[in-house]
């Protein structure tokens, strides 16, 4: 069996010696061979961490839920959080999972330098997988083109969706309704 992809972007306000290390941690489920990166830093934007998980496909979902809720994750989440969580220039660094599923760009982000947090952001990622896939499954998106933006919630602990944002054939920004599994648009704009 193929092993999964995963890249690793990593701005250069982290070190190659931590990205060397969160690759240690991770290169036993993933192919990581020249796919991580460190790159040039913006002043305007929080320091990042980017992990693509590429295209998840029913053929390649099962694997991948089943490394995210291994103990060796968990292991994983706990040791990657110790890196990520120290704040650089002042700053709580801006972790991102970022995939594909089919036509369906999808953001997982979290603004955040608490460790715990950190490792929650890991092991809960799991559980936002499997409710988009649903979603997809049953056609509940407000387009089959749409990107889609988590946000981690630390009081619930997990990542809901934030909004959806549908760019053809007119712009269209999106809410969900959790209570009601249904999407709301929230603007469109002119072009």
């Amino acid at each position: 069996m193929d092993r999964l992809q995963l890249t690793i972007a990593l701005d250069q306000n982290f070190s190659e010696k931590e990205l060397a290390k969160i690759s240690e941690n991770l290169g036993g489920a993933f192919e990581l061979k020249d796919r991580t990166y460190i790159l040039k830093a913006t002043e305007d934007k929080p320091p990042t961490a980017v992990f693509a998980l590429g295209n998840i496909s029913e053929k390649n979902l099962p694997s991948l839920l089943g490394v995210i809720k291994s103990e060796y994750w968990k292991k994983a989440a706990k040791n990657i959080s110790k890196i990520l969580g120290k704040r650089r220039r002042g700053d709580a660094p801006m972790i991102s999972f970022e995939y594909s599923i089919e036509s369906l760009r999808v953001y997982m982000r979290c603004k955040t330098s608490d460790r715990k947090v950190i490792q929650a952001i890991f092991e809960h990622l799991d559980s936002a997988l499997e409710y988009l896939w649903h979603l997809v499954q049953k056609e509940n998106l407000p387009s089959s083109k749409a990107q889609i933006y988590f946000g981690f919630h630390e009081k619930s602990g997990a990542f809901r969706i934030d909004r959806a944002v549908v760019l053809q054939p007119d712009f269209a920004e999106y809410e969900f309704d959790e209570k009601n599994v249904k999407w709301n648009k929230i603007g469109v704009k002119d072009s």
